[in-house]
Parts: C-alpha cells; sequence; structure tokens
C-alpha cells in the first residue's frame, strides 16, 4: 500500500443519485468522490452492519462536505509462470488503482431535534422532509443550550483491512481542521434566506457558527471520539439508530473570527 491521501467534496448536486442502487451501479453525472465515499459507507454499514441499502443516503448528503481518504493498493492480474527448471517463462502483470479506504462527512446546521433518550430510530425515506430542516430552538442538554448552531461529524468508516493504521483519526483531523480553518463557510446568508426563516428578529439573532461539534457515535466506537477531545454528553442519552446504540458527543473547537454572512 502506498501513501494514503486524502480528498475533499464540498456541498455538490446529487439529485442523479439513486438510493436502491449501489456506488458501483450509479449515474456519471454523480461525482466521482461521492461515490468513492459511498462504496466505503456500503462495505462499512451496508455490508458489515447490515443498515438497508437504502437507508445508506439521506439529504444530508448533498448540504455536506466529505472527505475520501485513498491508498494506493497494487492487485496482481496475471501470475508469474515458471518453467520445470525453475526458469521464468510469462512475468507477473499488475494493476496499481487508487481504491477508498475510509470517509467522514460534515453536515452543516441547522438539524432535527436531538433524539430522544430511549427512542428507536430507523430512516424512512419516504418520511423524509424536502431540504434541510428548519431552525428550531431544541431540548437543551449537557453540551448544547438548544439555540447555539453546531456543525455534526459522522458517517466515518473505514474498510475493514485498514483499521488500526490511524486512517478513522486522519479524516477527522482533516474535518476538524478545515472546519476551524472555514468558521463562516456554513453561515447562512439573510439576503437569500430572509430574518423570518432563520428565526431572529434582530441581526444579533442570525445563527452563526462559533466552533461546536457533535458527533452521534456508535457506542462502540465512544473510546476513539474521546481521544480525538470529544466529551459524552449524558443529557442526550441514548438511542437505538437501524438497530445500534448510539450516544451524543461535544467539542469545541477555538475559532479566530466568526463573521456573518
Amino acid at each position: 500500500m502506498g501513501t494514503p491521501f486524502i480528498q475533499l467534496l464540498r456541498p455538490t448536486n446529487l439529485d442523479e443519485y439513486d438510493r436502491d442502487r449501489r456506488p458501483s451501479e450509479q449515474s456519471g453525472d454523480v461525482p466521482k468522490t461521492f461515490l468513492d465515499a459511498m462504496e466505503v459507507r456500503e462495505q462499512v454499514f451496508v455490508i458489515e452492519q447490515n443498515v438497508p441499502l437504502a437507508n445508506e443516503f439521506d439529504s444530508d448528503d448533498a448540504r455536506s462536505c466529505h472527505w475520501v481518504v485513498y491508498a494506493s493498493i497494487n492487485t496482481t492480474t496475471e501470475p508469474e509462470v515458471k518453467d520445470a527448471e525453475g526458469n521464468i517463462v510469462k512475468r507477473k502483470r499488475s494493476v496499481t488503482r487508487s481504491t477508498p479506504i475510509g470517509t467522514i462527512r460534515l453536515v452543516p446546521f441547522p438539524h432535527p431535534p436531538h433524539p430522544e433518550p430511549g427512542s428507536v430510530f430507523t430512516f424512512n425515506a419516504e418520511e423524509e422532509p424536502a431540504g434541510p430542516p428548519p431552525y428550531i430552538t431544541d431540548r437543551p442538554t449537557t453540551f448544547h443550550d438548544g439555540k447555539e448552531p453546531y456543525v455534526k461529524l459522522g458517517r466515518i468508516a473505514v474498510v475493514k483491512e485498514f483499521r488500526g493504521a490511524g486512517v478513522a483519526r486522519m479524516l477527522a483531523h482533516a474535518a476538524l481542521t478545515w472546519a476551524q480553518e472555514n468558521p463562516t463557510f456554513f453561515n447562512p446568508s439573510v439576503t437569500t434566506l430572509g430574518m423570518e426563516n432563520l428565526g431572529a428578529k434582530k441581526l444579533e439573532d442570525i445563527p452563526v457558527w462559533k466552533g461546536l461539534v457533535c458527533v452521534h457515535a456508535q457506542e462502540s466506537v465512544e473510546k476513539a471520539w474521546e481521544k480525538w477531545g470529544f466529551e459524552l454528553d449524558e443529557g442526550m442519552g441514548t438511542w437505538e439508530e437501524e438497530g445500534i446504540k448510539h450516544v451524543g458527543m461535544f467539542r469545541r473547537l477555538p475559532i479566530v473570527s466568526n463573521a456573518a454572512i
């Protein structure tokens, strides 16, 4: 395996993505980086964790930033052939491909309400609202007052053969560093949306991001998120998504400037 490298896909149009088809069967109009991200998510969430294929894609994908880690992998296509005396009569042939091995996404605010403790959630595409959720006042938790805008990291996945090599840490670091360096990227446009749609009565009420990051972490990987600076939010409780127990965690990034757009 060659040295892994990482690629960023910013929010993009994914209208041509068919949630009922595998990434390898999608239209050529879908960005390749996103298809690579979905290839990893298919291997990890759909095949390993038995999440239904149609439930793996949602409306947040189009408005999110996605990072994909690639490794240059050499694969033998034709084996070496030797004669009876051990002389090579046909040399081995191989191809090297940049293979996606990990992915993560960063979802901008606003978000749906925090899951209720003990709740069970199974994604239903028919019930999914069109476009992003509205700006709301949420229930307060340990690290979230219910009002402050936060971005959400999620869908972190690394294919089985490459776990334990620091790929997940590389993904989390890349996403958090980018967010810290682009603090106003997801701040809403008052001109486009209007004050009422932002739930604001005066300029001071316009939602802007101040460094708060949330994850809905599978309980089994809570310790990994702790290593990356996230703290368990006891007030969020636990809940199930697609049959997998989850917890809420938060981290605040230091932001140098945070001017509204």
